[in-house]
């Protein structure tokens, strides 16, 4: 991955693709990270409609971190990563609660990665895959010619041709 193709992911308004070495006929199934916030719901909204569009599956992934029973242990409930995993389990199913309506053939496989790394949940996740979509966390001026560092993370190790979709432009939000 060069800088450049950093560079024009962190910048654009629209989705953009980028490409390595692998064809992009190989390989199956669309991936897509989520984390709850709205631009993740546009992330996984596009990777649906691909999926859709190409017969293909779509996982969708969140990656969080729970608290480590070593590590954190007597400084927290001891219930915390029980509810931890239950509230992340309801944030993911609320991602994908309305792509059955609007794609009723899709097949929409859900993983949950606690204690995973975000770059390294979706490298693994993409691993053969068709396609992988994120979001992107740059907005306006400055901020906009920098990626998020999850998608910085993925862009440079690139498992397959990826689309880096941005937040929405202003203008957007008032139509």
């Amino acid at each position: 991955m060069t800088d450049r193709a950093l560079q024009i992911a962190g910048a654009s308004a629209a989705p953009v693709g980028v490409i390595g070495i692998r064809d992009v006929g190989e390989g199956r199934g669309v991936v897509v990270g989520a984390d709850g916030s709205e631009l993740s719901q546009r992330a996984v909204d596009f990777a649906a409609a691909e999926a859709d569009m190409e017969g293909q599956e779509l996982t969708v992934v969140h990656a969080y971190s729970a608290p480590d029973p070593v590590t954190d242990a007597g400084l927290a409930p001891t219930d915390l990563g029980k509810l931890m995993d239950e509230q992340e389990h309801i944030i993911l199913s609320e991602t994908v609660a309305g792509l059955s309506s609007s794609y009723p053939d899709l097949m929409i496989n859900k993983v949950l990665e606690p204690s995973k790394d975000p770059v390294r949940a979706l490298l693994d996740a993409s691993e053969g895959a068709r396609l992988l979509v994120m979001g992107s966390r740059g907005r306006g001026g400055f901020a906009r010619l920098l990626l998020g560092s999850t998608a910085h993370g993925v862009l440079t190790h690139l498992p397959c041709p990826t689309v880096v979709v941005p937040p929405m432009e202003d203008r957007e939000q008032a139509d």
